[in-house]
């Protein structure tokens, strides 16, 4: 992930963001698989997110990101 192999090159606040997403503090919306906080960073106005990084996933149909547990358990396109 993108996250890891960038991580020494972030500073102290952008690390803390980062750690706030994986652990559900800073969330954009609810996972519409199992209902969890989860964060898209394109929802919030970022031009990138997290699932950008990930191996390619079949498409649920659902209206927004999955969180990173569902998105995972998705088949692989």
């Amino acid at each position: 992930m993108e996250e890891i192999r960038q991580w020494r090159h972030y500073t102290d606040q952008q690390r803390e963001q980062i750690m706030q997403r994986l652990n559900g503090m800073e969330t954009s919306h609810t996972c519409p698989q199992c209902g969890e906080p989860t964060y898209c960073g394109v929802s919030v106005g970022e031009s990138d997110c997290w699932c950008f990084h990930v191996s390619t996933r079949e498409k649920t149909g659902a209206p927004h990101c999955l969180c990173r547990r569902c998105l995972s358990q998705q088949p692989l396109r």
